[in-house]
């Protein structure tokens, strides 16, 4: 299917549709399902097929291509947000994209795979409005919050508001807890003093901080003597 070329409409998007279909491994679709739980729906298409398809549609009538109503698959939501994600664009309206995928966020794997690269050029606006994200009643939007801090904003520049912001949202929801946990070991390897005397402190709740030691412990970046004394941070 020729995607930078298809004139988007309903009757082109359900050929697209068969057509991702046809893209389906069944061993892969296997892996993923019990891989990713909570996906009522999955072709089984890998992710390297999925961006290529993203780039392809990307060359096109995107924008006809976003404003088309689609499904609930696990390959549909992570295509449209890495459309949205692909549009070159000003800051504004990327922040809208950015808002308009988390609302269709519904697995880890979603909101992993899609990376608004575009705020590396905007650190300081949106940093004034990732709270939209890590406040919202939506965990999933939480999560992606914390993944696009710790993906453009640990340096030390950043650091210190990036850590308030992990000890502000205590929550209970098992994927923003292991999001807080993997941006925290992330952290340790790159702002060691700055992440060290946060986890003396101590100032999160005890699963938070326990799966934190865990991902330090677990990182090939972090020499083993931080590893043994990350140990005296469990709860």
């Amino acid at each position: 299917m020729d995607l930078a070329h298809t004139t988007w409409n309903a009757g082109t998007y359900q050929q697209f549709f068969t057509y991702l279909q046809s893209l389906g491994e069944a061993d892969y679709k296997a892996f993923n399902d019990a891989l990713i739980p909570g996906t009522p729906h999955t072709f089984g298409i890998r992710i390297p097929a999925l961006r290529r398809l993203a780039k392809e549609i990307l060359k096109g009538d995107y924008g006809q291509y976003l404003l088309l109503k689609k499904g609930d698959y696990h390959e549909e939501v992570i295509i449209e947000g890495l459309v949205m994600a692909g549009v070159r664009c000003g800051y504004a309206q990327m922040l809208g994209y950015m808002k308009a995928f988390t609302d269709k966020i519904y697995n880890w794997a979603i909101c992993d795979t899609v990376s608004f690269k575009g705020v590396k050029k905007h650190r300081e606006e949106f940093i004034a409005d990732v709270d939209w994200f890590i406040d919202h009643k939506n965990p999933w939007a939480v999560r992606f919050g914390f993944g696009a801090l710790m993906a453009f904003y640990l340096d030390d520049a950043y650091i210190d508001t990036v850590l308030e912001k992990v000890e502000r949202i205590d929550s209970d929801f098992y994927y923003v807890q292991m999001m807080q946990a993997w941006l925290l070991a992330t952290a340790f390897a790159k702002c060691r003093p700055q992440t060290l005397a946060f986890l003396e402190r101590g100032p999160m709740n005890a699963v938070t901080t326990n799966m934190a030691v865990r991902k330090i412990r677990e990182s090939l970046r972090i020499p083993k003597e931080d590893k043994e004394l990350a140990l005296q941070f469990k709860k």
